[in-house]
């Protein structure tokens, strides 16, 4: 989790949320918070930038930074992850996705303690801008880091570079994940744990476009056919979503079913969600943790 210096959920209700990232503080549409009432409402005049969605889709941030660019940032762990105000409305990472990263963190170091002659080999699909592959490659992990967009994956290797991470060994892929990943079982490459974030819609390189409940089924069958299959070492498969109508329980199946049958684990699905000070969770997505160790 993230320390309360660093990132803390202050308030939200009315379909918007008040976070404070670092120094500064961002008021944002949240359709989680859509039927939640504010608790604090005094305190959301202190917002730093607001975001707002026009009648044509279109978002505007407005307000001024007191942070520059260049400045403003968050650390989490051995990561100091780079803030922005993107056109999207996003600021560059996903902050319930902590808890993930330190879960990742902890099975790295298991898969690095069963493997005597080399690192763990991480696969991390829709890898945004790297907060779980810095997770992944500080923990002793060789990281293949794969996200369509080529803005994105160089706002993560600027990441990396502020995190003085530049010399792990980390592959920067703009690859639609889904024909990284076919290819890859292919090529009969393996991996020792693998981490995919699908978003609910999305375009890859080429303009093809992802849809979750179209393409979630085939993109896991691939992430359950990439996990090792060598009769030693600890393995897992992190899995998380953000799509409607998604619950725990689907998650669970969705990662059950994509793990080879003779692989035996533990599967632990969860929502995700954030907290704000005086107590209410916001809904924010959830994921699927898979775990196994099997020996000689």
């Amino acid at each position: 989790m993230f320390s309360h210096d660093q990132y803390q959920l202050l308030d939200f209700g009315g379909g918007r949320k008040l976070e404070r990232f670092g120094g500064e503080v961002l008021d944002r549409p949240s359709p989680a918070a859509v039927g939640a009432t504010a608790t604090n409402p005094e305190i959301w005049g202190s917002a730093t930038a607001r975001f707002d969605i026009d009648k044509g889709a279109k978002g505007s941030w407005t307000g001024e930074l007191s942070s520059s660019d260049e400045s403003w940032s968050v650390s989490h762990g051995a990561s100091r992850l780079i803030m922005g105000l993107n056109s999207s409305g996003n600021v560059g990472l996903f902050p319930e996705q902590a808890a993930n990263w330190d879960w990742i963190s902890e099975h790295v170091e298991h898969s690095r303690t069963s493997l005597t002659n080399r690192r763990p080999r991480v696969l991390n699909l829709f890898a945004y801008t790297g907060g779980a592959t810095l997770a992944a490659a500080a923990a002793g992990a060789e990281v293949s880091h794969v996200d369509s967009s080529g803005p994105t994956v160089a706002w993560a290797r600027k990441n990396a570079e502020a995190s003085g991470m530049v010399d792990l060994p980390i592959r920067w892929l703009v690859e639609d994940a889904i024909k990284f990943a076919a290819r890859e079982v292919k090529r009969g490459n393996f991996y020792d744990g693998v981490i995919v974030d699908p978003p609910t819609y999305g375009h890859g390189p080429k303009g093809k476009a992802f849809k979750f409940q179209q393409h979630v089924g085939e993109l896991m069958r691939l992430c359950g056919a990439l996990i090792s299959e060598r009769p030693y070492g600890h393995r897992f498969l992190l899995f998380s979503c953000h799509a409607p109508r998604f619950g725990p329980e689907d998650a669970a199946f969705a990662v059950s079913a994509s793990v080879p049958a003779e692989m035996t684990g533990n599967v632990v699905s969860l929502p995700l969600s954030l907290q704000a000070e005086d107590g209410p969770k916001l809904a924010a997505g959830v994921c699927a943790q898979w775990s196994t160790t099997v020996r000689e």
